[in-house]
């Protein structure tokens, strides 16, 4: 909060949290965040190109804004607001505010603190560029490092009425902790399907074991056979990363009952010891 540009230590720091999970190719959430709903920063949620800024209109250097000239008068105010760009956009005349936009890629938050110390200032706000969306949030405690990836839907022009988030944890040495899902949905908006943009890089591990599985029918009406030539583990995951039901892959053939679950696409991990696989399963 002290400084308008991000430093990039800082950065660093937080980019290689995002790469920890990134690389956690043992992960099924981590195939639903990055693979399955691609999910990335909503420019228009935390990109400010313009602020609100409310004036008392009994100080002189207001009607400069109201004239759409950004020079105030007050030399700290101008070398603030010249630094970064800003000029007057618009000023409305009912409610007294001036609309101040740059085309810097800045922090704004900090700036608008800091024109709020300038007398003739009433309050100043960020003004996002469209609605809401999807967005990832970070936090840190001491050395851990907390990631939150969150899916946005449900009328997100007028700011996201429905929220699916993903939870990891970061620690010190770089190792990830998943912590769940959180689900805010009181609108009745169904999550929307995934994007499966597919942006990583498929393991020579993954590669292996995938062969070494038969996994059929695929559609399947009410369950579906595994084929391995060695014991495992097989789970299945729904298209928001919960895990659905898991089971031992202890002979030959394994028989996976799907009759309870409701029609739709699911994510078969199998596993052995020397790799596993991720199969997308369509039950109609």
């Amino acid at each position: 909060m002290d400084s308008i540009k991000i430093p990039e230590k800082f950065q660093d720091t937080i980019r290689k949290g995002l790469a920890a999970i990134f690389n956690l190719t043992t992960l099924v959430e981590r195939d639903s965040v990055f693979d399955n709903y691609c999910i990335h920063q909503s420019i228009s949620n935390m990109l400010f190109t313009n602020i609100y800024v409310g004036v008392d209109k009994s100080f002189a250097w207001t009607q400069n804004w109201k004239n759409k000239n950004i020079t105030t008068g007050i030399p700290d105010l101008d070398k603030l607001l010249s630094t970064y760009g800003f000029t007057v956009a618009s000023y409305s005349n009912l409610i007294n505010y001036a609309v101040l936009t740059t085309n810097q890629i800045i922090n704004v938050m900090p700036l608008c603190d800091s024109l709020e110390s300038f007398a003739g200032v009433i309050y100043s706000d960020p003004q996002p560029v469209n609605g809401d969306g999807d967005k990832i949030i970070y936090s840190k405690i001491g050395n851990d490092r907390f990631y939150d990836f969150t899916v946005g839907y449900g009328d997100c022009q007028s700011g996201c009425i429905a929220k699916h988030t993903f939870k990891f944890k970061v620690n010190s040495n770089c190792s990830v902790n998943y912590l769940g899902v959180v689900d805010i949905n009181n609108s009745g908006y169904s999550i929307p399907k995934p994007i499966n943009c597919n942006i990583s890089a498929t393991s020579i591990k993954k590669q292996i074991a995938k062969e070494s599985f038969n996994i059929y029918p695929n559609p399947s009406n009410n369950h579906i056979f595994v084929e391995s030539s060695q014991l495992g583990l097989i789970e299945l995951y729904n298209l928001q990363g919960q895990l659905i039901l898991n089971t031992s892959i202890n002979q030959a053939i394994t028989k996976v009952d799907l009759s309870a679950l409701p029609n739709g696409i699911y994510m078969l991990k199998a596993s052995t010891d020397n790799g596993y696989s991720i199969n997308k399963i369509v039950k109609d």
